[in-house]
């Protein structure tokens, strides 16, 4: 049995595929970024040994979470951000501001 046998066409919502089309690449991108800056601080260029050491491993650990946490703090100001927008929007009678 085909697990992708089983869904039709008519199923799929194509917003919602380009939508998690960008979200993937939205993640990998963070996942590249987290990669490359954390094995550039905490692994030295010229390694002899197969296995990360404590140091090593410790600052790995540290390096991911404050990654994480930075972005955690960027997605909570981003929504506060919209959430306001959105309430001005709302208040001003009209999505185009007044500036001339």
């Amino acid at each position: 049995m085909s697990w992708s046998g089983s869904f039709s066409q008519n199923f799929v919502n194509p917003d919602n595929l380009v939508q998690a089309e960008q979200e993937f690449d939205a993640f990998m991108d963070l996942y590249q970024r987290i990669m490359t800056t954390c094995r550039n601080k905490c692994i030295p260029p010229h390694y002899h040994e197969p296995d990360l050491n404590k140091g090593e491993s410790v600052c790995i650990d540290r390096c991911v979470f404050k990654y994480g946490a930075v972005q955690k703090l960027l997605g909570k100001k981003m929504d506060e951000q919209a959430a306001n927008n959105m309430g001005n929007i709302g208040s001003s009678g009209g999505g185009i501001p007044s500036t001339l």
